[in-house]
């Protein structure tokens, strides 16, 4: 069996957690409106991904986290449900996303709803990849400076 050293451990946890802090897009900047927001001009057509979606105001809350094979068609569809346009008054709806390996999206999207139980997300929404809730969960950091 090969050694490894105590260093190249830690070091190699410290880089994977720095790695997932990276994740979250935009980086460093703060998280666009929703309804602001212009999915292909940010380069999101045909981007496979991830997105959270969330309200602030006097109760902020969790609305809905997805995987889509389009982020730009997703977004831009998502910002004309009724369930977004009803709490864009709530201090504005955030979004951010993520590309994740694909083969990662539907245990990254599990841990995410099952950690911020969002408010729709049973909602029907056809641009979001199938859900299945059989996959393992995989444990992700949420986007910085946001609260579950």
């Amino acid at each position: 069996m090969k050694k490894t050293s105590f260093t190249k451990l830690v070091s190699g946890l410290i880089a994977g957690k720095a790695s997932q802090a990276q994740m979250w897009r935009p980086l460093d900047q703060p998280y666009p409106r929703l309804l602001d927001l212009d999915p292909a001009a940010l380069g999101l057509s045909s981007q496979d991904g991830i997105y959270a979606v969330w309200h602030l105001g006097v109760r902020p809350q969790w609305l809905r986290v997805g995987a889509a094979s389009n982020l730009a068609a997703a977004l831009s569809q998502l910002a004309h449900t009724s369930w977004i346009i009803a709490h864009k008054d709530n201090q504005g709806v955030f979004v951010a996303w993520a590309f994740p390996p694909q083969n990662q999206s539907t245990g990254l999207i599990r841990y995410l709803a099952e950690t911020l139980s969002p408010a729709f997300q049973t909602e029907p929404f056809p641009e979001d990849r199938a859900f299945d809730p059989a996959v393992r969960p995989i444990e992700c950091l949420l986007p910085p400076g946001t609260q579950s």
